[in-house]
């Protein structure tokens, strides 16, 4: 199999079989984001993708889904997508795909090209839009607007396709986020993702991000701001989604089916709102400190 840099997929792809569909980002401007360092973007050979199909066609031959890897594979043109999912039905016929993809690689796409990419196989995407709020979009350089994210994400149900939306908490400067996430679920609340992936930003080395708050120019919101700020998308969140929040930075793990589970999280995040001391902020800040390390 054909790897190069990191392999990053949401946790609720780990069964998937990965197979490099790109290298890199196309966008690869986001401030925080490190992911794609050293990797420019391109687009992996169709060769290399049948190799790599047969590859795991002779150990998962029954396999389910698979995870075409990349930063942003659904950037590709339709006809490269629709050429790499014939090779897909070719050699795992059983498996659906799933892929990451950008605001403006949708925007890209007619309402009619989502439409048969769906019909060909891509039946979900995973969004990293990372907040709905202009003025955070701007800071972090996204690309992209709230305008734009309720546009071509409201193209994708027209045209039947499931999709889940990455929020990355603590993006706004200390202090500021409880406003920026009220603000961003303006927007979210209009739009009906499967899954919204509830992740917490990690300032680490090589990011214009890091640089920034090195420098003073970022002041970088605590665990308690950072909590806090989990509890107002929880309360806020009026559509029915999953809250998928299980990943390493997040300081409170959980997994909410909304509407019916809010009342039950709300009680627990105020339980640990409560109960939080500056002991627990500094454990948890060298416990991400630790892990920008490595």
């Amino acid at each position: 199999m054909h790897y190069n840099g990191s392999i990053v997929r949401p946790p609720t792809h780990a069964d998937s079989v990965f197979i490099e569909t790109t290298v890199g980002c196309s966008h690869d401007k986001c401030t925080f984001c490190n992911f794609y360092k050293g990797y420019p973007f391109r687009a992996v050979p169709l060769s290399q993708i049948e190799e790599d199909l047969k590859e795991a066609s002779k150990i998962r031959p029954n396999a389910k889904k698979i995870w075409a890897s990349g930063g942003n594979p659904y950037t590709l043109n339709t006809n490269k997508l629709l050429q790499i999912a014939e090779l897909f039905k070719k050699y795992l016929p059983k498996a659906t795909t799933t892929t990451y993809t950008h605001i403006k690689d949708i925007k890209k796409k007619s309402l009619e090209e989502i439409k048969q990419l769906k019909e060909a196989g891509f039946v979900e995407l995973v969004i990293g839009v990372e907040s709905a709020d202009d003025e955070v979009l701007k800071a972090v350089n996204k690309g992209y607007t709230a305008a734009d994210v309720l546009e071509q994400c409201t193209k994708l149900e027209a045209a039947g396709v499931e999709y889940g939306l990455i929020y990355l908490s603590g993006l706004s400067e200390a202090g500021k986020n409880l406003q920026s996430v009220r603000t961003s679920l303006e927007t979210i609340n209009k739009l009906s993702p499967i899954r919204i992936y509830y992740t917490t930003v990690a300032v680490v080395p090589d990011t214009k991000m890091y640089e920034d708050m090195r420098s003073g120019k970022f002041k970088e919101a605590g665990e308690l701001e950072r909590i806090e700020e989990m509890r107002e998308f929880v309360a806020g969140t009026k559509i029915e989604t999953e809250i998928y929040a299980l990943t390493s930075t997040n300081a409170v793990p959980l997994v909410a089916n909304m509407p019916e589970d809010r009342d039950e999280v709300l009680a627990y995040l105020d339980e640990v709102i409560a109960n939080f001391t500056e002991f627990d902020e500094i454990k948890l800040a060298k416990s991400r400190a630790k892990m920008t390390r490595v």
